[in-house]
């Protein structure tokens, strides 16, 4: 089945290694984190992809992550401290610690043979803050060289706004406090306060040149209200592709992948969902985890 497309088409599996998924259990920070594992079919190792969601989790990507198993990848998805039944407070720090300790959880021995996952090829990838997470904890993994972020989140140049806009604060608040009743022990307030206090740490702009290391895959929505383009993916973008197109740099560096596409939708692509899953299964095959 060399024409073989997984966004649309299923194929026969491996009678031995049937695609399956798992309950997937860890702590982080003495509390314990729930999520699941989409298993490939076939005896493996195969590569696994880390697909993080969103704030506060309403949008998990389960078709992507079928979709992803179908292409060979195995896929886990869990949910940080404080959401949807795992243990824990709730905090943007804390759920990048989390992905830190899934990160780790991939790499044990015990995982990559019950999953039968290849713990040196890991793609780290999510949608909204998920995508900022997938970004900033990829810049302490030189091995990871794979990211893609869907509607990505830049908390730092957020909180840049925040810190010296009021009025953005004050609405900013308000619109996310419906989420709160979603997610324990924290408030609209507090998240908002933490964007400003890691409004440098947490901003891309800020880390261009580990960045443009990676493989990355970049995807926004034209109409997202949410995570608005001119904030959250054009400077990004912008200064990849200046950084990249540096002649002074260019001789020291090796050629990556960065593509960025903008798709005609809002901020949860529930209208382009195949269109989006095309781009993301298009742009892994031409990956590599060297």
């Amino acid at each position: 089945m060399n024409d073989f497309d997984p966004v649309v088409q299923d194929k026969p599996g491996d009678p031995k290694f049937p695609a399956s998924m798992s309950p997937v259990l860890f702590e982080s920070g003495g509390s314990k984190l729930f999520g699941t594992m989409f298993i490939a079919s076939g005896e493996g190792p195969h590569p696994v992809i880390l697909l993080l969601h969103g704030f506060p989790g309403n949008e998990v990507n389960f078709d992507l992550a079928h979709i992803l198993r179908r292409q060979g990848f195995c896929v886990l998805v869990f949910h940080y401290r404080g959401c949807w039944g795992s243990g824990g407070n709730y905090s943007w720090k804390n759920l990048t610690e989390d992905v830190e300790v899934a990160v780790n959880f991939l790499k044990e021995d015990f995982t990559s043979e019950k999953f039968r996952i290849d713990k040196n090829k890991i793609v780290l990838a999510g949608h909204s803050m998920g995508g900022f997470a997938a970004l900033y904890n990829s810049l302490f993994h030189d091995e990871i060289k794979n990211v893609f972020s869907i509607a990505g989140f830049n908390s730092g140049a957020f909180g840049e706004i925040l810190a010296v806009n009021k009025m953005i604060y004050d609405y900013s608040v308000q619109t996310i406090q419906p989420a709160i009743e979603f997610v324990r022990n924290t408030t609209a307030e507090k998240l908002m306060d933490e964007y400003i206090e890691h409004k440098n740490e947490w901003n891309f702009l800020n880390h261009i040149e580990k960045l443009s290391r990676k493989n990355l895959l970049l995807i926004g929505a034209k109409y997202d209200m949410i995570a608005p383009l001119d904030i959250h993916h054009i400077p990004l973008v912008e200064k990849l592709s200046a950084f990249a197109n540096n002649e002074i740099l260019k001789t020291s560096m090796q050629a990556k992948i960065v593509e960025s596409h903008i798709l005609e939708s809002g901020h949860s692509f529930s209208d382009k969902r195949i269109e989006l899953a095309k781009i993301i299964s298009n742009w892994l095959t031409k990956i590599n985890f060297e």
